[in-house]
């Protein structure tokens, strides 16, 4: 058995910082778990406590239901893959492969069985005899992850594994590491940044920030029903846009006009009290389209909207288009938001009056015209500005973040 469970592990460095603050979670055995959030967040450095490359300042740490806070990372049955690939350029592929085995004086028969196993699951049969410099830097990849598959170990750790590759190789790479570990049945707890790979790859995704984890769920319910501000506008690529917001018995006043609250809404929205109140509003780009092309049966509401920007992407638009802010949008969890993403992943909405929306193809929105667009009235997302907490996300049995 496989599993890894965090039982309120912090880690603090002598200066008193702290990367990761009381962190619990628990990793089935065979789960295929992302660590995601921006740099400094404190994923690489939970992945380190786990490998034993870290030392663990409070908690307890088990893999296999085995306490390992004070064992050595060769003691632990792990395996690890990180951003470089660090292979032996003097070695060639097979004896990169199998350096570790030979290491732990394997007979050679085995370390020829568990590397020609591994090449075939990995295709690199072709290139067994050839050196590093001679191969591509999604073949190295591939060998590195070789390594560690012939070591069968209880559990794989891979730190940002994809980074140093272009875009096409990493697509590529994202499929070829999901089969393998879909194949292979091994735990495996993957540290990105990358919230495209964190969607397409986990079983379950953490997001975290500051050392916290913010959310633990399937990338469905990430993307549908975040937790919190932070996780709706780092989950979704183009980012969710933002807006100011107040609520009625009747409807949500935005910018965009005043929006009628459906029943599934209303319902959710009277758990958190059904006062007229500011609240900031999460629209994801998707949500929006052109009337023209909105679907029959859907609630809806259609506003004008002046479009500024358009960027044909083939399959789509996105058709940026500006609105005037009734009031300014002063939420502090928005502000730390954008300065942990980027403003290029969190658009600055409530600052700036600007919003993406996703619309067809076909749709004949051109920028500096008036366009009449369309959202989704049934895939609003509300957040109290107090605290960033979302009050239309249905109440899961997950524990609370840290």
């Amino acid at each position: 058995m496989a599993e890894i469970e965090f039982d309120d592990i912090t880690k603090r460095y002598p200066d008193g910082f702290e990367a990761v603050k009381h962190m619990n979670l628990e990793i089935r055995d065979g789960e295929f778990v992302i660590l995601v959030g921006p740099s400094g967040c404190g994923k690489s450095t939970a992945l380190r406590m786990v490998a034993g490359l870290e030392d663990i300042s409070g908690g307890e740490l088990k893999i296999g239901g085995e306490v390992v806070n004070d064992l050595a990372p060769k003691d632990r049955d792990i395996a690890m893959v990180f951003q470089n690939y660090a292979l032996y350029p003097h070695m060639s592929v097979r004896e990169n492969m199998g350096f570790a085995l030979k290491l732990r004086k394997e007979k050679p028969e085995e370390i020829k069985r568990r590397v020609d196993e591994a090449a075939k699951v990995l295709d690199l049969e072709p290139h067994l005899d050839r050196k590093p410099a001679n191969l591509s830097g999604g073949q190295r990849q591939r060998v590195a992850m070789g390594r560690a598959i012939v070591r069968e170990p209880k559990a794989f750790l891979m730190d940002e594994p994809l980074s140093n590759l272009d875009a096409k190789l990493r697509v590529e790479m994202r499929a070829a590491v999901s089969r393998l570990q879909q194949s292979l049945g091994t735990t495996t707890v993957y540290v990105t940044h990358d919230q495209t790979e964190a969607m397409t790859l986990g079983d379950r995704v953490a997001v975290m920030r500051a050392g916290l984890l913010q959310q633990v769920a399937s990338p469905r319910e990430l993307y549908d029903t975040p937790r919190n501000l932070f996780v709706a506008g780092f989950i979704g690529s183009p980012a969710m846009n933002f807006f100011s917001g107040a609520l009625d018995s009747e409807t949500i006043r935005t910018p965009m006009g005043a929006i009628p609250l459906h029943d599934a809404l209303r319902r959710r929205l009277q758990q958190h009290g059904g006062d007229t109140r500011s609240v900031i509003i999460g629209i994801r780009p998707e949500d929006f389209e052109d009337a023209k092309y909105a679907p029959e049966g859907h609630d809806g509401f259609e506003f004008d909207a002046s479009i500024e920007l358009t960027e044909s992407m083939g399959s789509e638009i996105y058709a940026h288009f500006d609105f005037e802010e009734d009031e300014h949008l002063d939420a502090e969890e928005l502000r730390e938001l954008q300065e942990d993403a980027g403003t290029h992943d969190v658009p600055q909405s409530g600052a700036s009056g600007h919003a993406v929306a996703r619309v067809d193809a076909s749709s004949d929105v051109r920028a500096g015209g008036r366009a009449r667009l369309w959202l989704d009235t049934n895939k609003i997302h509300v957040f109290d500005p107090s605290d960033g907490s979302s009050m239309t996300r249905q109440r899961q049995e997950e524990p609370a973040a840290s």
